[in-house]
């Protein structure tokens, strides 16, 4: 087990107590030992930002991932850095708060031209670091699948770099940093994003006044401070598990070995299509996709309206729903913008549920939006009037408080804005929803509020 004291030389002449953190040594980009012997990663910068804003001082024990768990089992005053929860560790461990957001997904060989067989079925063999959650999520939810257990990540991915397994379960930031800091970000692809979890602080179980503590520590940490660390490590402007430059990466290897093929091997040009194909099929979802709440962005809504457009019949229109949070910024400015990022996944959560038939978009901030196929405005409204009714009876529960929330909404079909659904912009539609969005807003907010089916500019009915 390696160890890492951290604090300023004032706080330790007060001579507080020293908090010990416990963590492992491989989890990059998370916390990991370089050869400098000091630790790095997401976890170590954000403690020791939890240290500076509670004049404290901290210690670093790092480990393998099964030792730290042993560890925090011995009980005492002590800190996990940072995990996943299951129903396993539950029995030792009370979890503090929520700190990052992360992904597990599925990786599998990347063989080009070949389309792989369901690696989480029935018998097939799967690489997941011994005591981690990516093995206990097996467990749980596919338990015939046999999984090979490695010590460390480090012992997993070499394994699967040298052929020893062809698929494996693992955090996606982790995966991705391991496979690009190899020189082989093309061996192993991901299959599918398997969940998407908190990362929490946690106490051994019972540590009521320690559990105080932390929890009240972190609160002291400011939001921009949270910010600036996760942008560091995390590139927060797409999908979280992927770093800034993996996607270009990944376009400039597949090209280059595009003309390689072409030059060398002109029988492998099929093969080489065929993977082309599914590159650009997964950097098209990247890109029609919002990072946080994984609904559609601008770029896909317009995607989805052009497909859409065609396949309307003689009997339906083009219906719009759009829906902005009232007053969401006081919620960021009290709980934080890491709980006002819950609320708005929680949103995006229960939008895609809702809508059957049509899409649910994030256009930006706290805007949200729902293109549909519908027989008529009514049906429109009573869908807009549901959502409505449903958000606001909705409570968070974050620290011991309760936040409720509502929304405003401008809701409005494709013959309020234009007489031929051929001539119908999506600009033109959002716009006119826009418009009676703000005016539910200026009328008191919490309401959904419409067009005749004469003209936009017609005056407005309210629900």
């Amino acid at each position: 087990m390696s160890t890492f004291a951290w604090a300023d030389d004032a706080y330790l002449s007060e001579e507080k107590d020293i908090l010990v953190i416990a963590h492992s040594s491989e989890w990059k980009p998370y916390s990991y030992i370089p050869g400098n012997g000091q630790p790095k990663g997401l976890l170590i910068d954000f403690w020791q930002a939890y240290a500076k804003y509670n004049h404290t001082s901290i210690q670093f024990m790092l480990a393998d991932w099964s030792d730290s768990l042993a560890y925090m089992k011995e009980g005492g005053d002590r800190i996990h850095a940072g995990l996943l929860k299951s129903a396993e560790r539950e029995a030792y461990l009370d979890y503090v708060a929520p700190i990052f957001n992360t992904n597990g997904s599925l990786y599998v060989k990347n063989q080009s031209g070949q389309v792989s067989k369901d690696p989480l079925a029935a018998g097939k063999v799967v690489g997941v670091v011994d005591g981690s959650y990516e093995s206990w999520f097996l467990a749980e939810h596919y338990p015939d699948v046999e999984q090979k257990r490695f010590r460390r990540n480090e012992t997993l991915f070499s394994a699967a770099l040298d052929g020893e397994i062809s698929a494996l379960v693992a955090d996606t930031q982790t995966a991705n940093f391991y496979f690009l800091t190899q020189g082989k970000p093309l061996a192993f692809v991901a299959e599918q994003i398997l969940y998407t979890r908190p990362i929490y602080a946690a106490v051994p179980k019972g540590n009521q006044a320690l559990l105080k503590e932390v929890r009240e520590g972190i609160d002291n940490i400011p939001a921009a401070e949270l910010l600036r660390i996760k942008q560091k490590w995390v590139n927060t402007e797409r999908v979280e598990a992927y770093p800034a430059w993996l996607i270009p990466s990944i376009v400039l290897v597949m090209l280059l070995g595009a003309v390689t093929y072409i030059f060398i091997l002109k029988r492998m040009v099929y093969k080489r299509t065929v993977a082309l194909r599914r590159a650009n099929a997964r950097l098209r979802e990247f890109a029609n996709t919002d990072p946080l709440t994984q609904l559609l962005n601008r770029r896909g809504l317009e995607t989805y309206f052009t497909r859409l457009k065609p396949k309307l019949s003689r009997q339906q229109e083009m219906g719009l729903i759009l829906i902005d949070l009232d007053h969401f910024k006081q919620v960021n400015d009290t709980y934080g913008h890491m709980q006002g990022d819950k609320v708005l996944v929680h949103l995006a959560s229960y939008l895609k549920r809702f809508v059957k038939k049509g899409a649910a978009a994030r256009l930006g901030g706290e805007e949200f939006c729902i293109l549909c196929p519908t027989q008529d405005l009514d049906a429109l409204i009573e869908m807009a009037n549901h959502i409505r009714c449903d958000i606001a009876e909705t409570v968070f529960e974050f620290g011991g408080a309760d936040i409720r929330v509502t929304v405003s909404i401008g809701a409005i079909v494709s013959s309020d804005v234009v007489e031929e659904i051929k001539q119908l912009e999506l600009d033109a539609l959002i716009h006119a929803a826009d418009l009676l969005m703000y005016r539910a807003k200026d009328r008191g907010r919490n309401q959904v509020m419409l067009a005749s089916s004469q003209s936009v500019n017609t005056p407005i009915v309210e629900i």
